[in-house]
């Protein structure tokens, strides 16, 4: 696998070596130039000397300097000089097999004259240009080796959380693989956003597949025995009695609420959570019922503060309440149901009978447990435990009946000062 800092480094030592020879070629231009302007300004200069004398003496005098002459025409030039004057009138520096020589027209009224100057022996950037690249290359080898060894530093520094992020992808312990704080470690930028984009849709995909692994427990279990008693019934010779049509009755009914709150539960917009009225959607619950048909001698009293308010998501919320009451108003000995707050609890207290109750305080974690309602119970917990509340079960034993209740303890509210 190629690593992305490899690869930087290779590409920027590629861009130092590109940019090294570009600099030795720059320098050896800029010092070609140099020396050829100088060269010419100086031929220049001399040639305004000797206009300026003959206009005050009325004679030509020599060059000032051993490697310049005046040559009466371009004629008395080489011909290959001749060509190229020809081709180019304005042009001053010709190269020829004599070396380079750099001629200005005199102006001295009329009189054709030219200033002939050898300037091979002063040229020296054609000669020594091995020499000023080499130099060149060293010295800036040497610059660029420190800069690209402290910007690899650098570089690794950078890749450093890439390559932790990449080690914890390869991680063979799929379900750690985001422990608890590493994104929160990882340089406030592109790595960092990226690691936690992959985190959230981690945790999201592991949620999915613990409510998809949940959902095929608990259809394989809760639904066994209902289904088992409406096989037997339906298998029976002969019209049903009044009691097995109303033992078929309960048992779809508690298919449908076994269904409705496992389904509830797999969804993913049963994630979606937002603060609710409790007093509200207990009322919606019992509107709902009472159309449904409870009992009229059915007495559900709700001593539930107008303002409280938990945090859950509304249908779920609305499928424990439901599950609650009518689990109550079914297999319940007394005819009240008393919702209250207790102690930040919701509390579902009713009379039951003592035959109805396996081991008091037993645990609702299946279909055997107390009170005929232990279906109900575990839906209610499974609700109460996906909102990372609590749900726990007491009876109070006496000489005839029991009072049973159920406290659940959803999220709260969060009070404005913890936002402050």
């Amino acid at each position: 696998m190629k690593q992305i800092g490899q690869q930087i480094k290779r590409l920027f030592l590629l861009y130092t070596l590109v940019l090294l020879c570009i600099f030795a070629g720059f320098t050896q231009l800029y010092g070609y130039l140099i020396e050829d302007n100088v060269i010419n300004q100086q031929i220049r200069t001399e040639a305004r000397y000797l206009e300026q004398q003959y206009q005050a003496t009325g004679a030509l005098p020599l060059p000032r300097y051993p490697w310049m002459k005046i040559v009466s025409s371009w004629q008395r030039l080489p011909a290959s000089v001749q060509q190229m004057h020809n081709k180019e009138p304005e042009r001053i520096e010709f190269i020829t097999e004599a070396g380079n020589i750099h001629i200005v027209p005199l102006q001295i009224n009329g009189l054709e004259a030219l200033l002939y100057a050898e300037v091979d022996a002063f040229t020296v950037t054609n000669k020594v240009w091995p020499l000023n690249i080499a130099g060149v290359a060293f010295l800036g080898t040497l610059i660029f080796a420190l800069c690209s060894w402290l910007l690899m530093r650098r570089i690794e520094k950078i890749v450093a959380p890439l390559n932790r992020l990449r080690q914890r992808v390869e991680s063979d312990t799929p379900r750690l693989l985001f422990p608890a704080g590493f994104t929160a470690s990882l340089p406030d930028n592109e790595v960092g956003f990226l690691a936690r984009a992959i985190e959230k849709q981690w945790h999201n995909l592991t949620d999915l597949l613990d409510r998809e692994t949940q959902f095929t427990r608990d259809i394989s279990h809760e639904l066994r025995t209902p289904i088992s008693i409406l096989q037997n019934t339906l298998n029976q010779t002969g019209p049903l009695s009044h009691d097995d049509e109303k033992q078929a009755r309960d048992q779809l009914s508690k298919l449908t609420q076994t269904l409705d709150v496992l389904t509830a539960l797999a969804r993913e917009e049963s994630r979606q959570m937002r603060p609710l009225n409790v007093l509200s959607v207990l009322e919606d619950v019992t509107m709902t019922l009472s159309l449904s048909g409870l009992r009229p001698d059915f007495q559900l009293n709700i001593e539930v503060p107008d303002n409280y308010q938990v945090v859950a998501n509304e249908t779920l919320l609305y499928l424990l309440f439901r599950n609650l009451i009518e689990n109550a108003h079914y297999h319940g000995s007394d005819n009240t149901l008393t919702i209250s707050l207790e102690h930040q609890s919701l509390r579902f207290s009713n009379q039951i009978s003592n035959t109805s109750v396996t081991p008091p305080l037993a645990e609702p974690n299946s279909a055997a447990a107390p009170l005929g309602i232990g279906q109900g119970l575990f839906l209610a917990r499974r609700i109460v435990e996906f909102h990372q509340g609590e749900l726990t079960v007491t009876t109070s034993p006496g000489d005839s009946d029991n009072d049973f209740s159920v406290y659940i303890s959803l999220p709260p509210l969060p009070s404005p000062q913890a936002h402050s």
